[in-house]
């Protein structure tokens, strides 16, 4: 039997098709290296015909993606070690994650991304880190994730044993604090193996933020000697997903000169001795002012569904209190995930488990069965404690109840998952003007209108409250913009939060 062979034309398929599932790009000077892991992996299914592999490949079925795997540990660069890159691990110990702590310090909430972490050293390292940052890291709510789309390299990332090899740049007090000696291999401590947890994504064909395994409103993403390997086009789009993964002021670290040419004009670039790092701009309230006068200047888009603002208590009543048109927001029934790998078929047995007690506790609460519908929210939280719609759905029934401060706090961890959602700055700005503190109210009324400048509701609100603070041109301001939403809209469509009239209706009434 002859020895399998590619031809030009063949190997160039074999790139492109790479590229097309990875992003990857294949170098002149290692093409022969590629074309040998061609030829291993069909020696491996005792394929002669290369034609046959690249249809494996291309396949979309439970093979293919068996096949990938085995080509991915063969395709991607594991080297890694301990604390890797001093200065810009210094960056991060002097600047950036003492930033993050103090930031956080109100939620005790810390979240982040390790991409392309390979056998696991650098999310360990960042879990080290901030337990010398931090000291007392039990009072703390840490979610370290590392990333990789190489499954080898993250079965031997879980494990936490290491060859001297990987601490060749480490502080050996280090090592002696967080390690121990067994048969020279080194294991890490249980108390900071279990601050990091790992998922096969690939970064470029993945959706990125994947609210479903909890990958989502990061405050740093670090993604180093990783874009070396990407085609400009792939790096482009794996900063974008970056980008709505972050929590706003959240922090991109690369490696240095990564980026370079890339559109990068979202983030803030802070640059130190050390090295470039990218931040995400705040959401603050001069921003928001800032936008929110250009909104009301501009030609709304046209409105797909209306956001409604039924009175505080119906609204902590009903099912589905706000429904914005956003497709950043996870509204009471959140959006239906992306298709289930095969590989995570216990996470989708969770979600079910999960979706039965929120339905539950949904129903509950509208039966105004607040304690039962608390005891199905404390079992859906144990199950997945940073759950979306359990925090919204406590906000709910405190607020109905008038413990104002609690509905608040829970609102907030709503919040710290998922910053870019309107529901709970509604419920804040609710609960604000129930108790009078109308700065309060208007501050999450803006914030709505930046999330989703179709929102008629917060028009509405904020034009009521510049009336009674005497800022006349404010309050026109407000309400023509809302008027000129309303014009959008089909003349018969009803308006809930107007007694429902219709659209047409309304605009006659406003104009008059």
């Amino acid at each position: 039997m002859s020895k399998p062979e590619l031809s030009i034309s063949q190997k160039e398929d074999f790139i492109r098709l790479i590229a097309q599932h990875t992003g990857l790009k294949t170098r002149e000077q290692d093409q022969d290296a590629f074309t040998e892991k061609i030829l291993l992996r069909m020696k491996d299914l005792k394929l002669t015909s290369a034609a046959d592999y690249y249809q494996l490949l291309a396949n979309n079925s439970l093979a293919s993606e068996q096949e990938w795997d085995k080509l991915f540990f063969l395709l991607t660069n594991t080297e890694s070690y301990f604390f890797r890159d001093q200065g810009q691990f210094d960056l991060l110990r002097n600047h950036v994650v003492p930033e993050i702590i103090e930031r956080q310090k109100p939620t005790k909430t810390i979240r982040i991304c390790s991409a392309g972490c390979s056998t696991g050293e650098e999310p360990y390292s960042l879990a080290i880190l901030l337990k010398e940052l931090i000291g007392e890291i039990a009072q703390w709510n840490i979610n370290i994730f590392g990333i990789d789309i190489n499954q080898e390299a993250l079965k031997k990332a879980k494990t936490g044993i290491y060859s001297a090899w990987s601490f060749r740049s480490v502080n050996e007090a280090i090592q002696r604090r967080y390690f121990r000696a067994i048969n020279n291999q080194y294991h890490l401590l249980p108390e900071i193996k279990q601050m990091v947890k790992f998922h096969q994504v690939n970064l470029f064909k993945d959706a990125l933020p994947q609210p479903n395994l909890d990958l989502i409103n990061f405050d740093l993403i670090i993604c180093r000697n990783v874009f070396i390997y990407f085609e400009a086009k792939a790096v482009g789009n794996v900063i974008n997903k970056f980008y709505q993964s972050l929590q706003p002021l959240g922090y991109l670290l690369t490696g240095h000169a990564e980026l370079y040419g890339q559109n990068l004009s979202k983030y803030q670039v802070k640059i130190f001795p050390d090295s470039i790092i990218y931040q995400r701009k705040s959401n603050n309230l001069e921003e928001i002012d800032s936008q929110l006068d250009l909104l009301v200047q501009r030609q709304p888009i046209s409105l797909q569904t209306l956001p409604q603002q039924p009175s505080l208590k119906q609204s902590f009543n009903s099912q589905g209190i706000v429904k914005y048109n956003h497709k950043k927001i996870l509204t009471e029934k959140q959006s239906k995930p992306p298709r289930i790998n095969q590989k995570i078929v216990k996470e989708s047995q969770t979600d079910e488990t999960v979706e039965k007690l929120a339905q539950e506790a949904e129903k509950l609460v509208q039966q105004k069965a607040y304690d039962l519908a608390i005891n199905k929210l404390e079992q859906l939280l144990k199950q997945q404690p940073r759950n979306f719609q359990a925090y919204r759905l406590m906000c709910q029934i405190y607020a109905n109840r008038g413990k104002y401060e609690e509905a608040c706090q829970y609102c907030k961890q709503a919040l710290a998952i998922d910053s870019l959602a309107v529901t709970p700055h509604y419920l804040l700005a609710q609960m604000a003007e129930e108790q009078g503190n109308i700065d309060q109210a208007k501050q999450a009324f803006k914030r709505i209108i930046y999330l989703d400048p179709n929102s008629l509701a917060a028009y509405f609100a904020l034009s009521n409250i510049y009336q009674q603070e005497g800022d006349e041109k404010r309050s026109k301001k407000m309400l023509e913009t809302a008027i000129n939403l309303l014009k959008t809209l089909p003349p018969n469509t009803k308006i809930p939060e107007r007694g429902n009239i219709t659209a047409s209706e309304l605009i006659n009434q406003l104009t008059i």
